[in-house]
């Protein structure tokens, strides 16, 4: 591999600067075609700009990971807990026929461990890239990382990155060949703390706020229009609330506050549901029983020998749902 060096097993530092776009190949992919593309999302980049991050290193992983590489690469992202989280692009090559795939992430450790060591319902995102994958293994591709410098990290400048490789056509393993920016959709939106008292967190769309925290959209509309509280703890607004304090958490640091939040209300929404009478509706028979809660219940079904799951009859409550030959409702029949 010319003008690259290894250095760990499986670990390739490219010591030239733009691997992918050195010489004449991608000369056409200039600031002012990128700029066209996104015109639409009122966003621009200088060819000063883009010289500069076209110069940014790249290291190549060889796939899978060893006992080497792997701590190699949360090296080089940081852990997917840290309280600065690096910003950056990578890029799947498929060895066989090098066909590739870029993305991009504000915390690049936290994108890739998603891949690595995935929950479920990420493998169940749509597009080439995950089926691929999981067709043919991690063996049959590269990863290579180029990490954004911190002068670099702020102003989407690795989005910028992640548009221009998606004009070049070997990057035909994304569907998607606009990047979105995320600026000017929407109004802004405030996460607060039930008193107003504390700004957690401020996105310039929902979309923004969903792609960072994880609130979907649907519970955000609801909190906006209702001003119910989201997990009985944060307000989310689009109304600035001009004497609150900034928390001045990092999105790592909010995103454990929300997940610590999450796990309370939904012990306490457990609870609610376990403390309440509840009575149930034999299907075959309509004969109705009362209990006075879901734990009686649970042990009702014990005695006659039925193994019941008390998360999946909470869950039932009022759905006319029928589980183990039985309906169930709150209150007394």
């Amino acid at each position: 591999m010319p003008c690259c060096g290894t250095s760990p097993k499986g670990l390739v530092v490219n010591k030239c600067s733009g691997r992918f776009y050195s010489g004449n190949k991608h000369s056409h992919i200039t600031s002012e075609v990128i700029n066209k593309v996104l015109a639409n999302q009122g966003v621009s980049i200088t060819q000063k700009k883009l010289n500069i991050l076209l110069n940014i290193k790249g290291v190549t992983f060889d796939l899978p990971f060893d006992s080497q590489t792997f701590p190699a690469l949360f090296g080089l992202v940081g852990k997917p807990k840290s309280r600065r989280p690096k910003a950056g692009i990578y890029i799947f090559t498929h060895l066989a026929t090098g066909r590739k795939y870029v993305g991009s992430s504000n915390s690049l450790s936290r994108r890739l461990e998603q891949y690595f060591n995935p929950n479920p319902l990420f493998y169940k995102e749509y597009g080439l890239l995950l089926p691929f994958i999981k067709k043919e293994g991690f063996s049959a591709f590269n990863l290579e990382v180029f990490v954004m410098p911190e002068e670099l990290s702020s102003d989407y400048n690795f989005l910028f990155l992640e548009q221009y490789n998606l004009l070049d056509s070997n990057f035909n393993l994304n569907t998607q060949r606009v990047v979105n920016f995320r600026v000017n959709q929407g109004n802004t939106v405030y996460l607060y703390d039930f008193e107003g008292k504390i700004l957690y967190y401020t996105a310039t769309s929902l979309n923004v706020l969903k792609a960072d925290l994880g609130v979907h959209h649907a519970t955000v509309t609801k909190c906006i229009k209702t001003g119910s509280l989201y997990l009985d703890y944060f307000i989310i607004t689009d109304q600035l609330k001009p004497d609150a304090n900034k928390a001045g958490l990092s999105l790592e640091e909010l995103s454990k506050l929300i997940l610590d939040k999450r796990s309370l209300f939904l012990k306490k929404d457990f609870s609610l549901k376990n403390s309440k009478s509840v009575y149930i509706k034999q299907d075959v028979t309509g004969v109705i029983y009362n209990f006075s809660s879901i734990t009686s219940l649970v042990k009702y079904f014990n005695s006659i020998n039925i193994k019941a799951n008390r998360n999946k009859i909470a869950s039932c409550l009022n759905t006319n749902e029928s589980y183990l030959g039985y309906t169930y409702y709150t209150g007394t029949s």
